[in-house]
């Protein structure tokens, strides 16, 4: 079925509200708000209108779901960077595969991946901080792993929360990963060394690195030097 433009952008608008822009969306006119977004992303629901409402219906649920873990304390409380976001796009990812087909959920995470330099560069801000080259290819990374899990259980009928404590333990296991950082999320470099922000806010290639997202791996605060 043809969609007219107008109805286009409303549904581009709604879809991508898990990816931080339904914040300021809905505050601005269709047109505005279209602008706001990375010419990847408007390609993608461009070409999948009636995937991209249950992407933003699932995308929506996901948060309450993260909320949910992050009150646990489960993974951590802090959502950008750690086990928590490794969780949110491993389950996000896992989540649109069942509901839209995992080549359109892998697509969608590519598009917003690819957005992420262009948000860097116009200098846009991403769950409150500017997108760099390691926080993309972690979202990248776990989106991967979200594909797998999907296409190895997808045949089992598990209920959201067996998915649910599926993803942690994946995460719980390393098979995911997150920035290298302290408990109280100092970002390290590879030598377990500590990264002012002057090093990293605003430089796309900076020294924060990517690590399995064990508990082991997320350093004690007062173990450095």
């Amino acid at each position: 079925m043809f969609l007219n433009p107008k109805k286009k952008i409303f549904i581009l608008i709604l879809s991508l509200g898990f990816l931080g822009v339904i914040a300021t969306a809905v505050a601005q006119s269709p047109k505005k708000a279209f602008k706001t977004l990375s010419k990847p992303e408007k390609y993608w629901v461009y070409f999948h209108p009636f995937r991209a409402q249950k992407a933003y219906r699932i995308s929506k649920s996901i948060e309450k779901v993260v909320d949910s873990i992050a009150h646990q304390n489960t993974l951590g409380k802090v959502k950008v960077g750690n086990q928590l976001d490794a969780f949110k796009h491993s389950f996000w990812m896992w989540s649109l595969a069942e509901e839209i087909g995992w080549r359109a959920a892998k697509s969608l995470g590519k598009a917003h991946e690819k957005g992420n330099y262009q948000m860097y560069l116009n200098k846009e801000l991403e769950d409150g901080k500017l997108p760099d080259k390691a926080s993309s290819e972690m979202d990248a990374f776990n989106n991967q792993i979200g594909i797998t899990l999907y296409k190895t259980h997808k045949h089992q009928q598990l209920s959201k929360q067996q998915r649910i404590a599926l993803v942690i333990k994946a995460v719980l296991q390393g098979k995911t990963r997150m920035l290298s950082q302290t408990k109280k999320g100092v970002f390290l470099n590879s030598k377990k060394q500590i990264i002012l922000p002057k090093n990293y806010i605003g430089k796309w290639e900076n020294e924060r690195h990517l690590v399995p997202s064990k508990s082991s791996n997320i350093i004690d605060d007062n173990l450095l030097k």
